[in-house]
């Protein structure tokens, strides 16, 4: 009863802010498109790259003959069965690593930029804060990103370490390591919100382990906190997707509510973990 009480009274109190706030709720919004927007940039420009060279290397595989008996007549005259220039699959191979390597930097560097300021602008929606304490909060949140932040792209990137003949020998070896970091990086992205949720209050040396009390011990509330952000961020992704090309009103509602989601979401987590925290 106790749970349901926090979390009705939190989504309650985020309504009644945002209401008493709209501009500063305003900012937080536009804040929240020009992320979008950037990252959308940076997803094409290196998602184009990435494309052209894979293109290059289903191209120039489908020019050569693979079946049994061409691979065996190449065999018997001493010829690589992958064509004239086997080299130019391993080399766009790795322009696919380096670009996707390039795009995961700049996606780290914009990540720890954008969700700095848009949590330091979120508490000064809930609290009246100085220019002084926004800025420490923005410091903070920065330290606190670099860490998990960190640790989640340094996993990501030694995954990266890997040549196509690796790729094709130990590609069950590679799932597995792959699932591995998908389950580290959720675990990790659960605690790194709570610690950011907390910035405000308590002391960097203090923050871990005041996060993980909150996040083990109260985990049903956080977790509840997290459900209603990702129902809505479902509704918003489904109606997206089924009225892209039936109803433009509605898909123009379905975008707004889309970034109002991700605003909204941060403004219930401090709302249930500032409640949590005492």
């Amino acid at each position: 009863m106790q749970s349901k009480n926090i979390i009705f009274n939190s989504l309650r109190e985020s309504f009644s802010i945002i209401w008493k706030n709209k501009l500063l709720f305003l900012s937080l919004f536009i804040l929240q498109i020009a992320f979008f927007v950037v990252f959308s940039a940076v997803n094409i420009k290196y998602q184009t790259k990435i494309l052209e060279n894979t293109k290059a290397i289903t191209d120039y595989l489908s020019q050569q003959k693979l079946d049994e008996a061409s691979a065996t007549d190449a065999i018997l005259q001493q010829k690589n069965i992958l064509g004239d220039d086997p080299l130019m699959i391993s080399e766009n191979f790795d322009e696919i690593v380096k670009n996707f390597r390039l795009y995961l930097g700049y996606v780290f560097i914009l990540l720890i930029f954008f969700i700095s300021i848009a949590w330091a602008i979120t508490y000064r929606l809930l609290k009246k804060t100085s220019l002084r304490q926004l800025t420490n909060i923005f410091l903070k949140n920065i330290v606190i990103l670099l860490f998990y932040l960190g640790l989640i792209f340094t996993f990501f990137f030694l995954l990266l370490n890997v040549s196509i003949t690796q790729l094709a020998e130990q590609s069950s070896m590679l799932f597995a390591k792959y699932s591995t970091f998908l389950i580290v990086s959720i675990i990790l992205a659960y605690f790194m919100f709570i610690s950011i949720a907390i910035a405000n209050h308590i002391k960097l040396k203090n923050i871990v382990q005041k996060t993980l009390s909150i996040g083990i011990r109260k985990a049903h509330y956080v977790l509840s906190v997290y459900f209603i952000n990702i129902f809505l961020l479902f509704i918003s992704m489904s109606l997206l997707y089924y009225f892209i090309e039936k109803n433009p009103f509605i898909l123009l509602l379905s975008l707004i509510l889309f970034v109002f989601s991700f605003v909204f979401g941060r403004i219930l987590i401090i709302n249930v973990v500032e409640k949590l925290k005492a």
